[in-house]
């Protein structure tokens, strides 16, 4: 149940900023459900008062869960009462750990998830829990060995493609993309010319390249995703900032299948899951179908009950950004573990040298947005602790994936539905501090400060190839109280915002950042954090976890 709404005093427009019982990690996609339940709340005058920012390694583009509850799937499914396929409290796959499977069907029930899959590497043991559904629409259970989307976390095995090319001598990360690519086009020819390999792999390219439309079945292959960039502009000079660039790591695969003459599929296949040992792995879709494969679910707005999503996969041509891969928990771990031991794998075999491994987890730049991983390194995202990880989304799915390298522990949970967030996040961390004996960072709490917002240095249109932002005062409300809406220029998941959202509220936390409330899994809230003033006082861009979007206006 949700806790007693607490008074809030000080500004009245803190008023204005609610928390769902829901709220959790997530990116600007968590606006949409946002505005549906701030909605609700002016009808139900119900405020709920918590300001408790987190970090955010959600993919982009994937809008969070609608206003109503998702049912428990523990003992409460959408198939028939009787059905054999339900799942049983108490009930657990075979081959789980006793512990880790009592952790995952609490949270499982108390977050209302469909199904979730883990697992626990450390002291050089694989432990697994799953729990829940693959699919409400055929009942069937969850088990360890069920392969499930992973999102954008297959960017570090597409970064490791290309760091076997380094290895092998046939690329050097810096030089630039189009020694290799001459074919390559964006919009800026001295854009593209100051690009290095490197900059592909840890989002300081500049590219605005968050993602383009589906384009058919026939066209959605990656070399023909190549020509389509031709169009695209940039978000900051080559080097000189990072935001997070999903075209950039689809150019990055391209080069490792232009340079290897093999599909980028085959590649991921031969030079990691093979060697490896990852029986349970799946990179083309096709290849989903010879295992237990799990779905993605929404929350539908009318019944609040658990929805499967329309479609599986984004783009497939964007594979080597995270359209396509899938496996099961353990088998994510096998690779991680492999990463954490320099490039060997716990089976002996080895996909990288030690200098590449090392290399991958080294700081290369900061993030400056706030709520986000501190830096980027090659593929993969560093924190605090020296914690490195990476998360994934996909159509109705979130994947986390970290570990701490000093202790040799790494911790996969791979949820399928759209409000999985908290879930993922709240059961790493548990089980990263029983395994390492530390945490990862706790969410950071910026108070909502009091004082006069200058609603002109913020308010504008601020927009990336994909999404647009519209900053402005809202009516109706306390002077000086700014609002954000949000859409999308392509549909991406079956519940993108095609029309301007209703306005969330931005609440001052200090330093040019706001919080906005953010319904995907947490008590927690994200931040949006406003750079570099122009002349004219104006800011240049809002920066929302690891993404930057620069000002159209």
């Amino acid at each position: 149940m949700p806790s007693t709404p607490a008074a809030i005093g000080g500004d009245p427009r803190r008023n204005l900023f609610w928390q769902s019982r829901r709220a959790g990690k997530g990116p600007a996609h968590a606006f949409t459900a946002a505005a549906q339940e701030h909605a609700m709340l002016i009808r139900n005058k119900a405020i709920h008062a918590s300001v408790d920012p987190t970090a955010t390694r959600r993919d982009f583009l994937k809008k969070a869960a609608v206003a109503a509850a998702v049912p428990s799937v523990v003992g409460v499914t959408s198939c028939a009462p009787d059905s054999p396929a339900r799942t049983r409290p108490g009930v657990a796959p075979p081959g789980t750990d006793p512990a880790l499977q009592a952790d995952l069907e609490e949270a499982l029930a108390r977050h209302g998830v469909v199904g979730v899959s883990a697992a626990v590497f450390a002291n050089g043991e694989i432990r697994t829990a799953a729990a829940g559904l693959v699919n409400v629409s055929s009942g069937v259970t969850m088990t360890p060995e069920t392969v499930m989307h992973i999102g954008s976390i297959t960017k570090i095995f597409n970064t490791t493609l290309l760091m076997q090319m380094v290895d092998d001598g046939l690329v050097e990360l810096d030089a630039p993309v189009s020694t290799y690519l001459p074919e390559l086009r964006l919009a800026d020819p001295d854009h593209l010319a100051r690009i290095t390999v490197g900059m592909l792999v840890n989002h300081t390219s500049g590219i605005d390249g968050e993602m383009v439309p589906e384009q058919g079945h026939d066209e959605e292959i990656i070399e023909k995703a190549i020509p389509r960039f031709a169009g695209m502009g940039k978000i900051h000079e080559p080097g000189a900032d990072a935001s997070y660039c999903n075209t950039a790591t689809v150019i990055a695969g391209y080069l490792c299948q232009r340079i290897r003459e093999r599909s980028w599929y085959d590649l991921v296949k031969e030079r990691i899951f093979q060697p490896l040992g990852m029986e349970h792995a799946a990179v083309l879709p096709e290849d989903a179908l010879l295992h237990r494969a799990s779905v993605g679910h929404f929350t539908s707005p009318e019944t609040g009950e658990p929805v499967r999503t329309s479609f599986a996969f984004l783009p497939i041509s964007f594979a080597p950004a995270g359209a396509t891969a899938m496996m099961s928990a353990s088998a994510l771990v096998t690779f991680a573990a492999a990463h954490m031991a320099d490039g060997t794998g716990p089976n002996g075999a080895t996909i990288l040298t030690p200098a590449s491994a090392r290399a991958m987890r080294a700081e290369t730049t900061r993030v400056r947005g706030e709520g986000a991983p501190i830096a980027f390194g090659l593929g993969w995202m560093l924190s605090e602790g020296g914690f490195v990880s990476h998360g994934g989304g996909g159509p109705g799915i979130l994947a986390n994936l970290i570990a701490h390298p000093e202790s040799n522990v790494v911790v996969a949970v791979l949820g399928n539905s759209s409000h999985s967030g908290g879930l993922t996040s709240e059961l790493s961390a548990k089980w990263l501090e029983e395994a390492a004996g530390v945490a990862p960072p706790a969410p950071v709490v910026r108070p909502i400060v009091d004082g006069e917002v200058d609603i002109a240095r913020y308010a504008g249109r601020y927009e990336n190839v994909a999404q647009i932002y519209e900053i402005a005062e809202m009516p109706g409300q306390l002077a000086g109280t700014l609002g954000v809406s949000l859409w999308a220029r392509f549909p991406f998941y079956d519940d993108t915002p095609m029309e301007p959202t209703p306005q969330i509220p931005l609440m001052p936390v200090g330093n040019d950042a706001f919080t906005f409330p953010d319904p995907e899994g947490n008590p927690t809230a994200a931040i949006m954090s406003f750079l570099d003033p122009r002349p004219d006082g104006r800011m240049s861009y809002i920066a929302q976890g690891a993404r930057m979007v620069p000002r159209a206006d």
